[in-house]
């Protein structure tokens, strides 16, 4: 199952609401690192050096800060390891 098709099986799941809003993707590929949000490590297997991230961006004019959907994978996009909706006090990088 492609990102996309989990991104959008969760949105059916959980916020149904959101399905026809418009969203932009963005893939990075990362290493784990002392500066890597608690948060995100957490979500993490125990061991691996690097995964990736994908990241949905609600693109809408109605709020000064739109939803963010990331799903974390491993670093070749096969196993997912975690998927919810992003906090804004959470940053990546």
């Amino acid at each position: 199952m492609s990102t996309l098709e989990v991104f959008r099986q969760f949105l059916v799941d959980h916020y149904p609401a959101l399905q026809d809003e418009l969203w932009l993707k963005d893939v990075d590929t990362l290493r784990i690192s002392p500066i890597l949000h608690p948060f995100l490590k957490s979500k993490l297997p125990e061991g691996i050096e690097k995964f990736t991230c994908v990241l949905f961006t609600q693109q809408t004019n109605q709020t000064a800060a739109p939803l963010k959907v990331y799903l974390l994978l491993d670093e070749y996009e096969q196993s997912l390891y975690a998927i919810d909706l992003m906090n804004e006090q959470i940053v990546l990088h």
